[in-house]
């Protein structure tokens, strides 16, 4: 998953190369996950990537994470990529405290697979917003 933010503009792009889809969280808890567009899977030389674009709240945290975390074995493949958004989280989780209860909540110590998550907020800086080219 690619993402790139601009803070400025409260705006996140995102391409896949095959990865699960991020998911949002706003500020009581509860998630949203992303659609982004399925691309190959890097290194393949196949095909292009579509871009998917959202506006971010500072108040929304956003989350990534590998598939080791929400893939379960004997399960549907489908079923795994909604499950960090299905969750219910506390009102107002710092970010170190919502990863905590993502992991907590999604059992990472039994997890068959290797575990990443990220999870990201941006920082609203108004007036500061990107120049174009002077002309």
């Amino acid at each position: 998953m690619l993402v790139r933010v601009d803070p400025a503009r409260g705006k996140a792009a995102f391409a896949s190369a095959g990865h699960l889809p991020p998911a949002v969280f706003a500020v009581g808890g509860t998630g949203e996950l992303l659609h982004v567009p399925a691309g190959p899977a890097l290194g393949t030389g196949v095909g292009g990537y579509e871009l998917s674009v959202r506006d971010l709240d500072p108040s929304e945290t956003l989350v990534l994470c590998t598939d080791g975390l929400v893939e379960r074995r004997g399960e549907d493949i489908d079923v795994s990529p909604a499950r960090p958004a299905a969750l219910r989280l506390p009102p107002g989780p710092g970010r170190r405290e919502l990863l905590d209860q993502v992991l907590a909540r999604l059992e990472a110590h039994g997890a068959e697979d290797d575990v990443a998550v990220l999870a990201a907020r941006i920082r609203h800086r108004p007036g500061r917003h990107l120049a174009g080219p002077a002309v």
